[in-house]
């Protein structure tokens, strides 16, 4: 059973610490911005959202229905009384398909209202209203017809990014615009942003059994936490450490980028790797996988940088190498709980995360601790 508080089974990280802040190092030329501005009238927003040509709930995981009955009819009285709407954005896809940015509450309750069936449970029916009293718990047939034109033709501004904007132009901009009631998380906008073999790769692997085994199912999917950390390994795993130059968010969005193009082999070579490491971090450090030790001496929370350090060095190890850990499984725990102890490794697993000497220092430890115990006879 999935455990209902798993947000609080994932220590906070805290990438950037001191010395280590952030820099941006190299900005998106401004001139791959491809953004047109488009007026789009309600009945044509109607059309295409019977069409199924504008996406409310895509193959990211969001929430369109967080405004109640009351806030979603509040939006259409302010349509009856021609009060304007804030500007909507939208993603073009090359299937001249349009994915919400910004907007989605609005375009739901505009769903809700207009585009669902007359007996669909979900169809709204005015309520709570503020001016227009006279047509509470109406639906849209049931309004005078008068009133259903000046809402239909009603128009919406518009933002659209243009298919062929780079991705990750596509990436920040998603970010910077992406305001409302719930705000897309970081694996969201990827899974959004990098459609197709990598965006399947991610949530194949963040769904497989032996991930779900490794991280005790306490890492949550519904916001696709869970991807995030998939997209981790694979960056780590496939570009290397040498290919690391501190911006963090830089490099998995990277290793997308690489996926997108990357062959079959590749791909089910990933795919082999990430699966084995899986199967022997769950075989190997059984509940305290990925795990700190806390400063009462007991395992804390899942925490991100020892879960990259620990699962991209059993995927280079061999099936044997692996099996050899296994075997020595108590020389392993012994070796890994005096390193958790150790304070400088706890320092750079738990601040400044993102430093490049910091990553590379968790995966040396980690990966050495793993050579001394295969060695030793």
């Amino acid at each position: 059973m999935k455990n209902e508080n798993n947000e609080n089974e994932i220590e906070e990280e805290q990438l950037y610490s001191g010395a280590f802040e952030r820099e941006i190092t190299e900005p998106f030329n401004p001139k791959d911005v491809d953004i047109i501005s488009q007026t789009m009238v309600i009945s044509n927003i109607i059309d295409q959202l019977k069409c199924g040509d504008i996406l409310l709930e895509p193959d990211f995981q969001r929430h369109p229905d967080l405004w109640n009955d009351k806030k979603q009819s509040r939006l259409i009285e302010s349509l009856m009384i021609r009060i304007p709407l804030p500007t909507f954005y939208f993603d073009s896809t090359e299937d001249d398909k349009l994915i919400v940015v910004d907007g989605l509450q609005r375009l739901y309750a505009i769903k809700r209202f207009m585009v669902l069936g007359e007996d669909d449970e979900k169809r709204l029916k005015l309520t709570d209203l503020e001016y227009l009293k006279e047509y509470e718990d109406r639906k849209f047939e049931e309004l005078p017809p008068n009133m259903q034109r000046r809402i239909k033709t009603q128009t919406l501004t518009t933002y659209v990014i243009r298919p062929g904007t780079p991705d990750k132009v596509r990436t920040s901009i998603f970010t910077r615009i992406n305001t409302g009631g719930l705000t897309l998380e970081p694996a969201e906008i990827k899974n959004s942003v990098y459609r197709g073999q990598a965006a399947n790769l991610l949530k194949e692997l963040a769904y497989s059994e032996e991930f779900k085994k490794a991280t005790r199912n306490k890492i949550d999917s519904k916001r696709m936490l869970d991807c995030e950390f998939v997209n981790r390994f694979l960056a780590f795993y496939l570009l290397g450490i040498e290919a690391y130059s501190g911006n963090l968010e830089d490099y998995l969005n990277d290793v997308m980028i690489r996926l997108q193009k990357e062959s079959e082999a590749t791909i089910r070579k990933c795919r082999t790797d990430f699966l084995k490491a899986m199967k022997y971090a769950a075989c190997i450090f059984d509940a305290v996988a990925f795990r700190k030790i806390t400063a009462n001496g007991r395992y804390g929370r899942i925490n991100k940088p020892l879960f990259d350090a620990v699962t991209v060095n059993l995927a280079k190890l061999s099936v044997q190498d692996c099996k050899s850990l296994l075997k020595k499984k108590d020389k392993v725990m012994e070796k890994y709980t005096a390193l958790l102890k150790d304070k400088k490794f706890a320092s750079i697993i738990t601040s400044g995360t993102a430093a490049i000497d910091n990553v590379k220092k968790r995966h040396s430890e980690i990966g050495k601790l793993f050579q001394e115990v295969i060695e030793d006879d």
